[in-house]
């Protein structure tokens, strides 16, 4: 059974699981991952998982993710962003449900000294937008990567909302 993750006890950034009901994992105390909030749907293990490419299974799960969402009570976002960029599927029918937009923020660029670097349409994002960004599959250096790029144009806030942890 595909079951939504439970938001107690877990990290703050990495939303890895925790002892305490709320905060930071030792990690994230220290040195985090992610500069922003992070939350995940479900575990990689859950049957869900198998169907992510179809077509049948977009609208289903972007409706899990609009309800995590809700039950995060996270700030309302100005825009959403789908990372990896390519992926932009479940992204744009969440966008569709919250009624917000969901503009191609991201794009790839050549980068010689690693492989790959995204960069972001800056004219999209004002310093007063916060951001969600909702997370296809990405691995954790190009959550990095999106970091990197997103900070660079100075948002309000920024989350991320991954379909797996």
């Amino acid at each position: 059974m595909s079951q939504l993750l439970e938001l107690e006890g877990r990290c703050l950034h990495c939303f890895d699981e925790i002892d305490e009901p709320t905060g930071l994992c030792i990690q994230c105390k220290h040195s985090p991952l992610l500069p922003f909030p992070r939350a995940a749907l479900f575990a990689k293990e859950a049957p869900i998982y198998r169907i992510l490419g179809w077509e049948e299974s977009i609208d289903p799960i972007a409706s899990f993710g609009f309800y995590q969402w809700l039950r995060l009570q996270w700030q309302k976002p100005d825009l959403i962003a789908p990372i990896p960029p390519h992926r932009t599927k479940i992204a744009r029918a969440f966008a569709e449900l919250a009624n917000i937009p969901c503009p191609h923020l991201f794009r790839r660029v050549p980068w010689p000294l690693s492989p790959e670097k995204w960069e972001i349409k800056e004219q999209l994002i004002e310093n007063d937008r916060t951001v969600l960004l909702i997370d296809e599959g990405c691995t954790q250096e190009q959550l990095q990567i999106a970091a990197e790029a997103i900070s660079e144009a100075f948002p309000k806030k920024v989350y991320v909302l991954s379909l797996f942890s």
